[in-house]
């Protein structure tokens, strides 16, 4: 089963990119001896925050986590469905990759004690300059396995796993894990792995991250019916391009028409602060389809459509211009 837009399934992305601890491998971490001794018991981010420590602690610091990651991998156990999940992503040959905070020689020896077959690429702590949450720890995964960041999913366990998904434009799902307050963050969260995989090979429509909130409010009729519409942006927006966009965007339109020969002036980017200042000059569709491409990566920006639709230059207006003008007829 095809999945249509604007909804999507973890089944039909372009690439996977793992989490290891409590994702593929069960090793029963447990860091709360490290926060005590090195950070008075708060919860500190541990590798980001060693730089703050003595170099005689943050060399202890290191150690003292390389000795607890060794342990948990000599008693590591496959998480249930992992091994089917890398199977089943082998049967499909989707590229995948796992990025890990952990130290090299722990993965490695959590997979040979766990029988599970590590993929060619694996991104831990001792190979990469970037740790999950940082967005570019992502990005250069997805460039490694060849897939677009846009079409890439991201399974985690952990908040790190669904912030870093999110701040790189990379889908975000959360398993293993219930933590309602988590989901503010992801596309999809399912309660253990065994269910995701449950569902790969016989995918159900879900409803993408940027657009839960007007899905909550309106329904699939709705979500339907706007992403099928193109709307053309008017020659003057308010209060400001950014949020003209965001508006359009996040109600699901499916493509904003904006002329080629639209260019960015100077007054523009004085009036709309979310766009750097290298975007002078250049032509409105390029700026506004690198705006949305991470927060809304389903809206196309076209140069040109047989039959837009004029819309209300105030972005507040947008919603009731849809209500009266299109949904009406439905």
């Amino acid at each position: 089963m095809s999945i249509e837009r604007p909804f999507w399934h973890p089944a039909e992305s372009a690439g996977f990119i793992l989490d290891w601890d409590g994702v593929l491998a069960e090793t029963k971490l447990d860091f709360s001896g490290i926060r005590e001794r090195y950070y008075g018991g708060r919860k500190a981010m541990l590798l980001e925050e060693a730089g703050a420590l003595s170099p005689s602690d943050r060399k202890s610091l290191m150690k003292d986590l390389r000795d607890i990651e060794m342990h948990g991998a000599e008693k590591a156990a496959p998480v249930p469905g992992a091994k089917e999940l890398l199977k089943w992503l082998d049967g499909k040959k989707i590229p995948y990759c796992i990025v890990s905070r952990n130290c090299a020689e722990s993965i490695e020896l959590a997979a040979q004690t766990a029988g599970i077959k590590l993929p060619k690429t694996v991104f831990n702590r001792d190979n990469s300059k970037f740790m999950k949450p940082d967005p570019r720890a992502f990005l250069l995964a997805a460039e490694a396995i060849g897939a677009p960041a846009c079409e890439c999913v991201a399974i985690g366990d952990f908040l790190y796993d669904v912030q870093c998904a999110r701040r790189a434009g990379v889908r975000a799902v959360l398993v293993q894990r219930e933590m309602p307050e988590w989901n503010v963050w992801t596309d999809a969260s399912y309660p253990k792995l065994t269910d995701l995989v449950a569902g790969l090979d016989d995918p159900t429509p879900l409803v993408p991250w940027e657009y839960h909130e007007v899905h909550s409010k309106r329904g699939d009729k709705w979500l339907n019916g706007a992403y099928r519409l193109t709307i053309e942006l008017p020659d003057s927006t308010s209060p400001t391009l950014d949020s003209w966009l965001s508006r359009a965007a996040a109600l699901a339109i499916g493509a904003i028409m904006i002329s080629p020969d639209a260019i960015f002036s100077p007054s523009d980017w004085k009036n709309s602060s979310s766009f750097g200042i290298s975007a002078m000059g250049r032509p409105v569709c390029e700026i506004a389809e690198e705006y949305l491409a991470a927060r809304y990566p389903m809206t196309k920006i076209v140069t040109e459509a047989s039959d837009p639709i004029k819309a209300p230059k105030n972005s507040l207006d947008i919603m009731r211009f849809l209500e009266r003008k299109i949904f009406a007829k439905i």
